[in-house]
């Protein structure tokens, strides 16, 4: 057996063991605490309480294939199968990026920005973790998620359904966002999006848990022009987004003036790029006028 005793402190033990090279103490106690909350069905304060619980095989093989997928570099929320993004727990797999930290600055940023707003879409959905976080913001809202990817789309709606929240799908590609089925004429008073928008040639800097994990479609864009999908959201908001309406982006922190000229040369004024808790540039605000 992998572990001495078949005790919650063994399997404990076992864990922080195997995994004490590659994470800090932090993240282990953190990982540790969720996995056996969740397998367990305990709060973390019946975690506290139960050090000495016995553990079953099959919660074993749990704990062991958590730290078999962790040392193969596979997501973490992945292996969880879920992940907290504003308040909500969202179901994630290898369908749709995880849902990060940045992203829930840029829901907190819309939330202080809108008052009441009828008609929102969220492009390039993913997870729909933008989606659901803004219709959990505003209820009375329509909300509705887009994304050209029938698994990301299947894996939104999931998450739709066990959330009890209401969204209307569109599945199409924004990059020809003139041959998706919208209604005719402006209809949002919100569009947001947290596109695609790393450059190829940046991929040997980034990490193999995100690389050979997390889809491609939704990550990378062609060197040549890497701010494909904001200029084409850009166009259609022209014509999709009522007037005094709002737009909201994601940013590669390298490309935010790029995005704000273009927008410039469009209908939209006042805006504005913003950085996150990390001091990055990293989101943007437009209003069309």
């Amino acid at each position: 057996m992998f572990v001495s005793d078949n005790t919650l402190n063994s399997a404990k033990k076992y864990f922080f063991d195997r995994l004490a090279a590659v994470f800090s103490p932090t993240e282990l106690k953190s990982m540790w605490t969720q996995i056996i909350c969740k397998r367990m069905q305990w709060s973390t304060t019946d975690l506290l309480l139960k050090s000495q619980e016995r553990l079953s095989e099959s919660d074993l093989l749990f704990v062991r294939s958590f730290v078999k997928g962790l040392l193969n570099q596979e997501p973490f929320q992945y292996l969880l199968g879920e992940t907290s993004f504003f308040g909500l727990t969202i179901c994630c797999d290898k369908r749709a990026l995880i849902p990060r930290p940045e992203t829930e600055e840029l829901v907190d940023w819309v939330r202080n920005a809108v008052n009441h707003p009828a008609h929102i879409i969220d492009l390039c959905t993913g997870s729909g973790c933008i989606a659901l976080a803004l219709k959990s913001i505003f209820p009375n809202a329509k909300v509705a998620a887009l994304d050209l990817s029938h698994e990301a789309l299947e894996l939104a709606k999931e998450n739709a359904d066990k959330l009890q929240l209401s969204l209307d799908f569109y599945q199409g590609d924004v990059l020809e966002w003139k041959e998706i089925d919208f209604p005719e004429g402006p209809q949002f008073d919100i569009i947001i999006s947290n596109p695609p928008y790393i450059p190829n040639e940046e991929r040997n800097s980034m990490s193999v848990h995100v690389l050979d994990h997390e889809p491609e479609m939704a990550l990378f864009v062609d060197d040549s022009d890497p701010i494909v999908f904001y200029k084409k959201i850009l166009d259609m908001a022209e014509f999709k987004l009522t007037t005094g309406g709002l737009l909201f982006f994601e940013l590669h922190e390298a490309f935010g003036e790029q995005v704000k000229t273009y927008a410039e040369s469009k209908s939209f004024q006042g805006i504005e790029i913003r950085e996150d808790l990390q001091g990055k540039a990293r989101m943007m605000k437009a209003q069309k006028v």
